[in-house]
């Protein structure tokens, strides 16, 4: 026989249990248990049931509005078969910029680097042979330019060296090119985008300043201390005169997710799903950090296609590939390392856990980490 104080106890706690639910059903379908002539636990139900009635239409905002703001985000890929020049459907035709509007957004991609306008000697519409996205692959005496195909807006363009008179004494000092580095980038950024780049690598095509013809530097955006490799601009361009060898500009725009997830909780997040992937592996060693990454099927891959997985069945260059939204969002980079008989062989991989949703959102065969720091110690990057 429960005595008063535990019986309220336990609607107290049924109680929370209603107020936490995100299931109508569940809600309805909780069931107190019934004591007859008792009167503090009539009273104590009759509490119970105002307050809930009363506070349904002020918590019923609330939870909506939680509700959409934590929804899930994560979606099975879609397979595509790899394959060259792949063909658009009539509606993916419908949906893209125009042969017309694709020679004039050509040209003036030719202006905004300098060189004048140029005649179109090979235009076609199709899908890249990696990413599945429509483009516009436009070939000109001057350039190689691919525009998004949807939006028209630069993707990238090459132009062969021919295109310029380069001087007899066109050396420069490293110091130098990270000043033109910067100039250029505000140049040729997008001139609605006024937000800061860092530059996370500067390098040259030859081994001393002197003989180098081509310097390269590559930014990602800025949103605080944290940087989105997929707002890149990547420039290439010859020295002293300035002329541009190549542009690349990738616009993965990040989602800013608030950070609702702790650390300790996407680290056990992590842990639950290797444990699931990986039954006979030890994690010796554990480590998380907040980075900005993209949405990505390599977890998807692991766990529902592991034999094929863990033979590296999944080139990136043949069969079939398996496509997410490219979402681009703030998450844990929890990675772990396994114990090894090798000391120097330690393997290691990568859950992307959502900061908002908790939810793995992607991953990496190896430890991002380990990639940035290869990144900054490299001898021949000159960016910092």
């Amino acid at each position: 026989m429960k005595t008063d104080k535990e019986y309220l106890g336990e609607i107290y706690e049924r109680h929370k249990e209603v107020e936490t639910s995100k299931v109508k059903d569940e809600f309805y379908q909780i069931k107190f248990e019934e004591k007859k002539h008792n009167p503090l636990k009539m009273v104590a139900v009759f509490v119970l049931t105002i307050g809930i009635t009363v506070g349904i239409a002020y918590a019923t905002n609330i939870n909506i509005k939680n509700s959409s703001q934590e929804s899930k985000i994560w979606k099975e890929p879609k397979e595509y078969q790899l394959n060259s020049r792949t063909q658009l459907t009539e509606e993916e035709i419908a949906n893209c910029i125009s042969e017309e509007e694709a020679r004039k957004y050509a040209n003036e991609a030719l202006r905004k680097i300098g060189l004048e306008e140029d005649e179109v000697l090979d235009i076609r519409l199709e899908k890249d042979f990696l990413s599945n996205e429509d483009e516009w692959h436009i070939g000109t005496n001057k350039a190689t330019i691919i525009l998004d195909g949807q939006k028209g807006e630069l993707k990238s363009i090459q132009v062969p060296t021919w295109n310029y008179r380069i001087p007899y004494n066109y050396g420069i000092t490293r110091q130098e090119a990270k000043v033109v580095a910067q100039e250029l980038l505000t140049k040729l950024k997008p001139e609605e985008d006024k937000d800061e780049y860092e530059l996370v690598k500067l390098t040259r095509n030859m081994e001393t300043d002197e003989s180098s013809y081509i310097w390269y530097a590559e930014f990602y955006k800025k949103y605080g201390e944290l940087l989105n490799p997929y707002e890149e601009i990547y420039i290439g361009w010859i020295p002293t005169i300035n002329g541009i060898y190549s542009l690349t500009i990738k616009r993965g725009k990040y989602e800013n997710n608030p950070e609702k997830i702790t650390k300790e909780k996407a680290i056990e997040i992590a842990k639950q799903k290797d444990k699931q992937i990986e039954p006979n592996k030890t994690i010796q060693n554990i480590e998380a950090e907040i980075r900005i990454q993209q949405m990505n099927a390599d977890v998807y891959l692991r766990e529902n296609y592991k034999e094929k997985y863990d033979k590296h069945e999944f080139s990136r260059y043949e069969g079939t590939q398996y496509q997410t939204e490219e979402r681009v969002r703030k998450v844990w980079c929890v990675v772990v390392e396994y114990e090894e008989e090798e000391e120097d062989n330690k393997q290691k991989y990568t859950y992307f856990v959502d900061c908002t949703t908790g939810e793995i959102i992607g991953g990496s065969y190896w430890s991002v980490f380990d990639n940035e720091k290869i990144i900054e110690e490299d001898s021949y990057n000159f960016a910092k």
